[in-house]
């Protein structure tokens, strides 16, 4: 089964924020089990509504979206202010005051587009803001469906959790990686489950390639692994999915081409769907 484009590579964003997901990647080892903390900010959850993003004139703000992603902008906003894009992370700084302008952030991992309405004031008006705002999105099958007193409305029976299909688990381990740990929201129906962070000889075929484990989710009947592929020849290589050792339902790797082995480009993650655990697929 293929998977939609998105996933499978970043043939949009620009080689530095490519380059700088596959360095952070490079320093992941297997994911753990327990969510981390988060420090206090303004946090924006994005369903429907344009996510204003308050800024305050001379002052720069970071703001965290859920993966790395494009940015479609006016022409003309270095006018009025600087944004720039790195890793999942905007670096938004006003140089004038202005009323709302809309910029477009479209996630790379799944192509969903946040608009976000920038406005800056002056540093002595009230209501600014210069600390991170984090942004979330509301994922499908999340919201919690209404209930019934006594099971009224479901014929006595418990609402069911929503069926995740591979290409949803995909996107969800996508996020594990890629997302800021903050910003890695739980997805109904779907557990972590531990796996050995060991290197794995010959997962690709002919190819001098490191394979290291990072992270294993299951959603039902089926089960996604995230494997951190590493260029180890000093030639650039095409990701060959076709020469995979295992018996796997879907392959997708998020970029589809690593970098000669040193460079920033040299490693990527690879997700590996299967309906048993991950060593059983082997």
């Amino acid at each position: 089964m293929s998977l939609p484009a998105p996933l499978a590579g970043t043939s949009g964003p620009s080689i530095a924020r490519a380059a700088a997901a596959r360095a952070t990647l490079r320093t992941v080892g297997p994911a753990p089990l327990a969510g981390s903390s988060s420090a206090p900010a303004e946090r924006a959850v994005f369903a429907r509504e344009p996510v204003r993003v308050n800024l305050t004139v001379g002052q720069e703000r970071l703001v965290t979206l859920p993966s790395d992603a494009l940015l479609h902008v006016p022409s003309d906003i270095e006018a009025v202010a600087r944004v720039e894009s790195i890793g999942g992370t905007l670096y938004v700084t006003a140089l004038v005051p202005f009323t709302p302008i809309r910029i477009v952030a479209e996630l790379v991992d799944s192509g969903q587009q946040i608009p976000l309405d920038l406005v800056a004031t002056k540093p002595s008006d009230a209501g600014t803001a210069g600390g991170e705002l984090q942004v979330s999105v509301v994922e499908p099958g999340t919201v919690a469906q209404p209930t019934a007193v006594d099971g009224a409305a479901t014929g006595g029976r418990a609402a069911s959790t929503p069926e995740v299909d591979m290409v949803q688990l995909t996107r969800y381990a996508a996020r594990q990686l890629y997302a800021p740990r903050r910003l890695a929201s739980p997805l109904a129906g779907v557990s972590q489950v531990a796996v050995s962070g060991d290197e794995l000889a010959g997962l690709v075929r002919g190819a001098a390639v490191q394979a290291v484990p990072v992270g294993q989710w299951r959603a039902g009947g089926l089960s996604v692994t995230a494997v951190r592929l590493t260029n180890r020849s000093r030639f650039p290589l095409e990701v060959p999915l076709e020469s995979l050792r295992g018996r796997w339902l879907a392959a997708t790797a998020q970029h589809g081409r690593l970098g000669p082995a040193g460079s920033d480009t040299d490693t990527t993650a690879l997700y590996l769907v299967c309906e048993r655990a991950f060593e059983s697929c082997l």
